[in-house]
């Protein structure tokens, strides 16, 4: 080896802007995606992907033979996954888009870049927004508001993470670190609801958050993972 390649310093392989996995990233634009095709149509074909695709109590739990019922059952259930596409403004989806790929990167590399790990990782972030969804439609009131938003399933994430352990395996679901990542996110839950409709103009469902975020705990305690390590996003 010559001199001059010794004393040459080594270029750093270039590092992408955003180190997460490629599912991690086509969800997040996906969101932002239909959330720009909603916001250019018309105000009455946003109000017909409203009626059709959010969380409506009123209209979920209407009875048969009312004007405002669902077609048929199909419909009714997916608007408990179809609600996570749907957000009120550009605050709205941004928040959740970078709480997907901040949560989303930690829990997508325990599961492995693989057909498998998509899977488990999909299964946890739509169980999540699930949950969430039948939550809020089981508390909120008959001619409570609609629900939009993938809160249920970004919960989900942040919790499924908290339950990884840094140098290894997964924590358990009563270790020390994770009741207090817990409580944490309770209390920020509690400020959220009382600051939302002030500082972001938009109410927050705390049953969303509530329910994603015990569904995604129980998933991620008993879906099996390939290990984890920390790592920058």
């Amino acid at each position: 080896m010559s001199q001059e390649s010794l004393g040459r310093p080594q270029a750093s392989p270039r590092q992408p802007i955003i180190n997460a996995p490629l599912l991690v990233i086509l969800m997040s634009a996906l969101l932002v995606a239909l959330h720009a095709f909603v916001t250019f149509s018309s105000n009455a074909d946003q109000q017909l992907i409203i009626e059709n695709y959010a969380v409506i109590p009123g209209r979920f739990w209407a009875p048969a033979g009312s004007p405002y019922v669902y077609p048929d059952h199909i419909s009714g259930l997916i608007t408990l996954v179809s609600t996570a596409l749907l957000h009120a403004d550009w605050t709205h989806v941004m928040i959740n888009s970078l709480m997907l790929l901040a949560f989303g990167t930690p829990v997508a590399r325990a599961f492995g870049n693989d057909v498998r790990g998509w899977g488990l990782w999909m299964l946890l972030f739509v169980g999540s927004i699930v949950a969430g969804s039948a939550l809020y439609l089981a508390l909120a009131p008959v001619n409570g508001p609609y629900l939009i938003g993938a809160s249920g399933g970004t919960s989900g994430l942040m919790a499924a993470a908290f339950l990884l352990d840094p140098w290894g395996g997964k924590r358990p679901l009563w270790a020390r670190e994770f009741v207090s990542f817990s409580i944490v996110f309770a209390l920020i839950n509690v400020l959220l609801v009382l600051v939302a409709p002030y500082a972001l103009g938009m109410a927050v469902s705390w049953e969303a958050h509530l329910g994603g975020y015990v569904a995604g705990a129980i998933l991620m305690a008993v879906l099996p993972v390939r290990g984890y390590r920390a790592s920058g996003l």
